[in-house]
């Protein structure tokens, strides 16, 4: 699991070259950018040795809450009204600190990426835009931010260029 690809990217890099606007354009998977490149894969390894040892604690976690659940129901016949309901509550707690400790965590974790990918954007845009200079287009953008465009033509996608540009020129 990429940590970066939660990210919702949208650059947006626009020179229009003249007044009549016949525009060469060029499109970038910036997702695919941030998860690609050497910079991206750096960023990522930072933040699994960062996070990913609490990411796997709370999927310890889960499942525990899970097992209790399915051992709840197999056992809910055997267990008087009063047994259930403290088992279930105990579970209802549990759920509940579960939730909170979670979203404390992804605030965290969305917060570390964000910085992870500013450190990342600088050589991205540079990158861009010397493909984009090299292949004398007008215009780039991100090809997730095409709302609207139903067909992108295969040989305009600049990722793999940025990609290389970016990991010859960190």
């Amino acid at each position: 699991m990429k940590l970066l690809s939660v990210l919702s990217i949208g650059l947006l890099s626009l020179s229009v070259a003249g007044a009549g606007f016949a525009a060469e354009l060029g499109y970038v998977d910036m997702e695919r950018v941030v998860n690609e490149s050497k910079l991206g894969v750096a960023a990522d390894n930072r933040l699994q040795q960062r996070f990913g040892e609490q990411t796997e604690r709370f999927n310890e976690q889960q499942a525990a809450i899970a097992r209790l659940q399915q051992e709840l129901e197999r056992d809910k016949l055997l267990m008087s009204a009063r047994q259930v309901e403290t088992k279930e509550q105990d579970i209802q707690q549990r759920i509940e600190k579960f939730e909170q400790e979670v979203t404390a965590f992804q605030r965290q974790l969305l917060q570390a990426q964000q910085e992870e990918f500013q450190k990342i954007l600088p050589t991205a845009q540079r990158s861009i835009t010397a493909v984009a200079r090299e292949q004398k287009l007008s215009a780039v953008f991100e090809s997730s931010q095409s709302n609207g465009i139903l067909y992108l033509d295969p040989e305009r996608d600049l990722t793999n260029a940025v990609i290389g540009h970016m990991d010859a020129n960190p």
